[in-house]
């Protein structure tokens, strides 16, 4: 009797031992580094060795609550996926890191549930580091303007890493001869989520032809340099040209006409 009693707690302490099952090798974990303001994304495969198919709830434990995450197939978000029989399905899991989110190791597990209760289990490591970001959130995208004219234009920056940075400034690569004033002068400092604006004043030279000019824009700091950006400015000959060519023409015609007059009285 003894021996049938311990034969099924065996069976129990077994089957409980497989409610959770890695669906990695122990000790292996999936692992993503990621600057601050940005999205850690993880390809993982649910496989369903059964001649059954399942569908498996999802969920994740362990994240810092600074952290958000979602789950897809490359399309809408879900929280569950269906597996055929003895087939796979791949699944996407998106978390998203804020720009103030501290420098440091975090850990979680990925749960998939399916409808009779098994549980798998997918261990996640993800590494934040490099606080220091910076880049352009708004400007112009094109412009127009004339020869030996000025124009002006405002880009809006941020700080989008975790920590301050100091000495912000907006470089503009122009063509020849282009004369720009950048106000304000270098941001001493610009903390995390702060934005600031740039007033930027591009002078043309009258020499310069009609054509489209590309311009592009960094932002750089002492620890980080923004991704660069463009500005196409389309530059026309100044309507100046147009009221002296009018002259011109004014000039010869009422020239024409008075030497036909005089002509026409001899």
């Amino acid at each position: 009797m003894k021996r049938k009693y311990l034969l099924i707690f065996f069976v129990i302490l077994l089957g409980s031992a497989w409610i959770v099952s890695p669906a990695r090798a122990d000790g292996i974990a999936l692992a993503q580094t990621v600057q601050a303001s940005q999205m850690a994304e993880y390809q993982l495969e649910l496989r369903n060795d059964t001649t059954a198919s399942h569908e498996y709830s999802l969920s994740l434990t362990g994240l810092s609550e600074k952290l958000t995450a979602s789950f897809s197939q490359g399309g809408p978000l879900l929280n569950k996926v269906a597996v055929a029989a003895n087939s796979f399905e791949e699944f996407f899991l998106r978390i998203e890191v804020p720009a103030d989110t501290p420098i440091g190791h975090y850990t979680a597990q990925v749960i998939a549930t399916r409808e009779d209760g098994l549980l798998f289990a997918f261990p996640l490591a993800l590494n934040v580091e490099n606080t220091y970001a910076i880049q352009i959130i708004s400007q112009n995208l094109n412009l127009t303007t004339f020869s030996g004219q000025e124009f002006t234009f405002d880009i809006t920056a941020m700080n989008s890493g975790a920590a301050p940075i100091t000495n912000v400034s907006l470089s503009v690569n122009v063509p020849a001869k282009w004369i720009t004033q950048i106000e304000p002068a270098p941001l001493s400092t610009l903390e995390p989520g702060v934005q600031a604006v740039f007033h930027c004043r591009v002078v043309v030279p009258a020499s310069q032809v009609a054509a489209d000019q590309t311009l592009k824009l960094v932002l750089i700091s002492d620890q980080a340099a923004s991704p660069e950006s463009t500005l196409v400015v389309r530059v026309q000959k100044s309507p100046t040209f147009f009221y002296v060519a009018l002259a011109v023409m004014g000039l010869a015609i009422g020239g024409g006409l008075l030497y036909f007059r005089l002509k026409g009285r001899r």
